[in-house]
Order: C-alpha cells, then structure tokens, then sequence
C-alpha cells in the first residue's frame, strides 16, 4: 500500500499552478496549498499504519480531515477561474472528502483510510491537465521515500517530471518482484508524460523501447508495451508531435479520426494499446484547448469528446471522470444540443454497466441520477423555445 499512498502527498500543491483571477494575488493560494501539503504529510502515518488505528490516531484522522476540507473550500474562488475540467476535478475532491468525513463520522476508520488513500488520483486528474512544472515545493529527499516508485509517483505528482522518469526507471530496472500493475503503473505515467503532457510520441516510443526487455515481464505487460509502442511511433508518423494550439476544427477533425463519427451512443471502455496511446495524446489536446477559455457553444462538445477519450483510458474503482464530464454537460449545458447526447452517453453506459445474462438492473440511486439529468434536460429544451 506504501508504494502509492505518497502520490498523495502534497499533489494536491499542483493547484497552486493554476492561475489566479487577474485581479487577486497568487499568494493566498499558494499558502492554502502549502497547508494542505502540510496536513496530508501529517496524516501519511495514519494512512498506511498495519493494523487497527489508536483512539487517539482516529481523533487526529477526524482532525485532519475537517482541515482538509476548510482548506480546500478555501480554495474554490481561485478554482472556479479554471476550465470547466478543473471544476469538476475540484468538485469530486470536495465530495470525496465530504464522504470520507462522513465515514469518519459514522465510525468507519478503516473505510475512511481506505478513501484518503485514493485521493491522490483525482489530485492528478488536475495535474495532467497542463504542462506546468512544479512551482511552490523544493521537493523531498529519497530517503523519505519507501522505494523508488513511491518517490517517482511523489515527483510526477508534484511536476518534477524529470526526477520523476529517474524514479520510474530506477523502479523498472530493479530485481525486486513486481506485479503486473506495479510494471504497467510507470509505463502509463510515462504515456501520460510523452503524448498529453510534452506532445513527444516519438521521444515516448524511444523512451518505452528500453524496457522492452525486463525480464520481471508477464507475456501480458510485454505485449501491452509493444502495443503502446507500435502507437506511439504510428503518432509520431501522422504528425502528432507538431500539433501545436489546434483551434476548434482542427480538434473535431482529430477526434472523428481517433475515436470515429460518434453518430451513436459509445459504451466502448477497453481498448487495444495502440489505440490508447492516442486517447492519452487527444485527451491532452482537449484539456489544453479547455484551458484557453473556449466558447460556451463549444465546451458541451469538449466535454463530450473527454468523456469517450477518458473512459477507455483513466481506469479507477472509486470514480469516473468521464461519468463526471457528461453530467457537467447536461446539468450546466442543458440548452445545448450536445446536451442530449451527453445523456444519451451516460443512459447507455449504465445500461451497459448493469446488464447481465439475468436481465438489467439499474441501482435506485443511479436511477434517481438518471431521473434528475432528465429534468435538467427537459429545462433546457424549454429554454430553446
């Protein structure tokens, strides 16, 4: 568990990259940053302690947490200047902790830590979103550090791209026994860096190459690297890499060629590894066109196209941000046409969620979400007349 939990720590400080409102100082952020960083590194012990948690470990766990929570709606006026991604990002924080003080609340504590340590996840569905480097933290020393992977993800949570990919290759290189998701994990962040953070595919493929031959493979992990190679170079070869600030027809030219039409619902979630690759390099396309402030008439088809590209790629037990995106497109773009099939998205991927050999079953609560985006849509077709 040691070896992912310090993703969490201080990841959240990547807002503190995130513009300010033009007419605030950055300054507050930064220090609301600084104190979440502070407080999450206090509560490390806690989340990765073996064993049952002291009375006195579960008080300063329901300590933290509240200051968690007031710092980080301490923050929202600065966030709400970000793209409509970003919010969403922000919102799921503020309703992830919500439920895990409730969880605490309620007595829970281990469910709690078990929440606490995801958190680090939707920290980076923030990060990924620009190409930022680290800018309030000096960093850690690796002595701090459990192992090599758990200082690599600290670094790569934080902007320290390049210490992070020393990390990543000194974990890969190493003799100790790994699982198949302890190989694929770096080989992913490494994805993520070359195609939507930096747009270098090529340098990715050369970059990947070089693990092709560890001998800690499975046959699974070493045909997924090929794949993700093979993809990378096919990017390279269709020019990806000299994509630079594509305006809007440009991007929808892009996503009709990597994803496709998209003239029907598309519950697609698993995707061959050369095909991935491509979602990571569009998705960063997305994001960083969402980032210069686009027309509104524009964000409902953005916030769709995110949600096909990201649901095949951002795998994750405790959220969905593609979920996250299609609703942010009905609730707060009702009136758009692009509305309509944002639901029409999320009703058949839950369709297909939750049908089986017995039949379909929808859960109450996702039935009266469904419900809810219905009435939200029916508003909005009211307000086109």
């Amino acid at each position: 568990m040691y070896k992912i939990v310090f993703s969490i720590l201080m990841a959240l400080s990547g807002l503190a990259g995130a513009a300010a409102p033009a007419n605030v100082e950055p300054k507050p952020l930064n220090q609301t940053m600084t104190k979440i960083g502070g407080v999450m590194i206090d509560l490390f012990p806690i989340i990765v302690t073996k064993g049952s948690l002291t009375q006195a470990q579960e008080t300063k766990m329901g300590e933290d947490l509240n200051h968690l929570v007031e710092l980080f709606r301490e923050a929202g006026p600065y966030i709400k200047e970000r793209s409509d991604t970003y919010q969403v990002s922000y919102q799921l924080v503020l309703e992830h902790l919500d439920k895990t003080k409730h969880a605490i609340d309620t007595k829970k504590f281990d469910y709690a830590r078990k929440r606490l340590y995801s958190l680090g996840a939707i920290c980076t569905s923030c990060h990924t979103q620009d190409t930022k480097l680290r800018t309030l933290f000096s960093g850690a020393d690796r002595s701090s550090f459990a192992d090599d992977f758990a200082y690599a993800e600290f670094n790569y949570l934080t902007r320290n791209y390049a210490e992070a990919e020393n990390g990543y290759d000194r974990f890969l290189r190493s003799d100790q026994p790994k699982t198949e998701l302890e190989l694929i994990q770096p080989l992913q962040r490494l994805i993520t860096l070359y195609t939507q953070i930096l747009n270098r595919p090529g340098e990715g493929a050369q970059k990947l190459s070089q693990y092709a031959q560890l001998p800690t493979h499975t046959p699974r992990t070493r045909e997924h690297l090929a794949g993700w190679i093979a993809g990378l170079k096919e990017l390279e070869a269709n020019g990806a890499g000299a994509v630079t600030n594509p305006n809007f027809a440009t991007l929808q030219k892009l996503v009709r060629k990597y994803i496709g039409p998209l003239n029907e619902p598309f519950p697609e979630i698993y995707l061959p590894p050369e095909q991935e690759v491509s979602r990571v390099w569009l998705r960063g396309l997305l994001y960083h066109y969402l980032n210069t402030h686009p027309s509104k008439a524009e964000i409902p088809k953005l916030l769709y196209w995110l949600a096909i590209s990201d649901r095949s790629i951002g795998y994750n037990f405790y959220f969905s941000l593609a979920d996250l995106y299609l609703k942010e497109c009905v609730v707060n773009h009702s009136s758009h046409p692009y509305a309509q099939r944002c639901f029409d998205e999320y009703n058949e991927f839950v369709n297909f969620t939750y049908s089986g050999s017995a039949g379909t079953f929808v859960p109450p609560e996702i039935e009266q979400e469904l419900d809810v985006l219905e009435q939200a849509l029916r508003k909005g077709k009211r307000k086109q007349k």
